[in-house]
């Protein structure tokens, strides 16, 4: 079939191998979990005889996005260090992650902005939250001095 588009804004993995892209898969969208491995049903599907069905998981948290491996049998690494069986490991740009023995990198992009960008929503929802409880409460305020003057 026709190659298909990258994803060019929002968070996404770049699969790399030898520093060529081979593929990318977006992290967006309703989902906040996408498997990696050798099963066909994986979102990113890395066939190497190293890698298990079920391999590892990315995850998204509040914006942020982690990976865990999920007990598999050959390990998966970001920036070369082991991950501990799952344990969830916060990712960030460029520290690319590896699984097994295969040659293949999966390398996050735009996940600090995609963090950015929830971390100003949040925000924005808050100060909203405080600025109805402010008027919430100076309208109480002002029935409180009513009930002053009719007691005059």
């Amino acid at each position: 079939g026709p190659a298909q588009a990258m994803p060019e804004d929002g968070p996404r993995i770049d699969v790399r191998r030898e520093g060529a892209v081979l593929g990318s898969v977006a992290l967006s969208g309703a989902k906040r979990r996408w498997l990696i491995g050798r099963s066909l049903d994986a979102d990113l599907v890395v066939n190497h005889p190293s890698v298990s069905r079920s391999h590892a998981a990315i995850t998204e948290e509040g914006g942020a996005f982690f990976v865990t491996d999920l007990g598999s049998a050959h390990g998966t690494k970001v920036a070369g260090t082991p991950l501990a069986p799952q344990q969830p490991f916060r990712l960030f740009d460029g520290l690319p992650i590896t699984v097994g023995g295969a040659t293949r990198t999966l390398v996050p992009v735009g996940t600090v902005a995609a963090l950015g960008a929830a971390v100003r929503e949040a925000a924005r929802e808050r100060a909203e939250h405080a600025r109805r409880e402010q008027e919430a409460a100076d309208r109480a305020a002002l029935d409180d001095d009513d009930d002053d003057d009719d007691d005059a």
